[in-house]
């Protein structure tokens, strides 16, 4: 009986340690200019008659054939391993050589998962700009429901974007919230964005689709419009609701306000 109390407890602190989630380190700032430590040094070059590989930068592994000798980008050829490390695609980074994980256009404001490398999560300030880059402890991976970082106790936890030719949007992961586009290059995904459904909606397979939350307006990705929740019998239902003409639809008030407009102030000479 004893036996089996200091196994049960042994099971409910691994499992109270897996639970605990932390943040992550910025390790590139949208603000800091992009720096490869390859181009301050002079790019490795073949020995002439040896065959073998050699990480060029980053993301480049040269192949160096005897005489003759070729580059292969990792993030092309390869996105799931998008670095190179040791001579080879990798899906970590060379910190020691002094590589950075690449920043993402944002799609969107907050945090964002990275399609490619699950240590690793992004934060946006604006569309448009480039994200500030995150990085998980070792051992631990990016949960983008929590948007902190939690212990790799599975396989599983480690999530990634898994591109579909024959898809425009497809899943990340289980997540009803994050979802992403792929753009493709004889039949290779070149590109992934990831983008994230507004509040209130969720990634049904092909699109965010809105679900009432609760009784009430909500807002509608169109600013002209919004939802208006209610029970009809048991049920929760919704009808699209327009603002009248030059209003549109305050969220945080949840009603329709004429926008403000600011007025230039007149330059003053001198």
């Amino acid at each position: 009986m004893a036996y089996k109390v200091v196994l049960l407890v042994c099971a409910l602190v691994q499992l109270s340690t897996a639970a605990v989630e932390v943040p992550g380190t910025l390790v590139k700032s949208s603000s800091a200019l992009s720096f490869s430590p390859f181009a301050a040094a002079a790019e490795p070059t073949c020995d002439g008659f040896s065959v073998y590989t050699v990480c060029a930068d980053c993301n480049n592994v040269l192949v160096c054939m005897g005489a003759t000798s070729s580059k292969k980008n990792c993030t092309a050829s390869a996105p799931a391993t998008p670095y190179c490390m040791n001579g080879a695609c990798s899906a970590s980074y060379d910190s020691v050589g002094g590589c950075t994980p690449s920043g993402v256009t944002c799609t969107g404001v907050g945090f964002f998962p990275d399609p490619k490398v699950c240590q690793i999560y992004h934060y946006c300030e604006a569309i448009d700009e480039e994200s500030s880059v995150y990085e998980c402890p070792p051992n631990y991976v990016y949960n983008a429901e929590t948007t902190l970082c939690k212990q790799k106790v599975l396989a599983a936890d480690c999530v990634t974007v898994k591109c579909d030719e024959t898809k425009i949007f497809v899943a990340y992961g289980t997540s009803k919230k994050y979802y992403a586009f792929c753009t493709f290059e004889n039949s290779v995904a070149t590109n992934i964005q990831v983008l994230k459904c507004p509040d209130n909606y969720s990634f049904d397979g092909s699109n965010c689709v809105f679900k009432c939350p609760g009784t009430g307006n909500y807002a509608h990705m169109d600013p002209n419009k919004y939802f208006q929740c209610y029970y009809s019998g048991a049920q929760l239902i919704y009808m699209v609701q327009s603002c009248s003409s030059g209003k549109t639809y305050d969220k945080d008030l949840r009603v329709c306000t004429t926008p403000k407009t600011t007025t230039a102030q007149p330059a003053v000479e001198e």
